[in-house]
């Protein structure tokens, strides 16, 4: 009767402390990439802006499955920031380009972020802290593929 009282509260007060910790991480997630490409925003934006046109750039984007993965929806666009929610079945993100052009030296740094909202939960929170290697390093291959498409034209 001792140990599994002692075992019950053990398992009590590891997952009060395993909570109180988990309080400690962020509740919003940031990764973010950029980009210099040789070119202008004009020449850029289209690509962008429309969804149809990610299949050229980005891994994933080029399939009909998308559709059944995820909802996308682009909710806001202007002549530099690009704003859009992608929704799967765990989480919702949020995803911004800006396309920052520097006219002295002929070059547009193209920045994307996703941002996520995470719940108090302790493994939700500690499993956003690895958005950043999951998530950075195929940001990083679209962004290069992005540059590739952009500067062969």
């Amino acid at each position: 009767m001792r140990f599994i009282k002692l075992g019950l509260i053990s398992a009590v007060v590891f997952f009060v402390l395993f909570t109180l910790g988990g309080l400690l991480l962020p509740s919003h997630n940031v990764v973010s990439r950029a980009v210099n490409i040789k070119a202008k925003p004009v020449a850029i934006l289209p690509l962008m802006q429309d969804k149809n046109q990610w299949q050229l750039w980005m891994e994933g984007m080029d399939s009909s499955s998308v559709n059944k993965r995820q909802q996308i929806q682009i909710t806001s666009v202007s002549d530099s920031l690009i704003v859009a929610n992608w929704k799967t079945a765990e989480v919702i993100y949020t995803t911004k380009f800006r396309l920052i052009y520097s006219a002295g030296q002929a070059v547009t740094i193209v920045q994307w972020q996703f941002e996520q909202d995470v719940a108090w939960y302790p493994w939700e929170r500690l499993s956003s802290l690895m958005n950043d290697k999951i998530l950075g390093t195929l940001m990083e291959k679209n962004l290069a593929r992005l540059q590739l498409v952009v500067e062969a034209n």
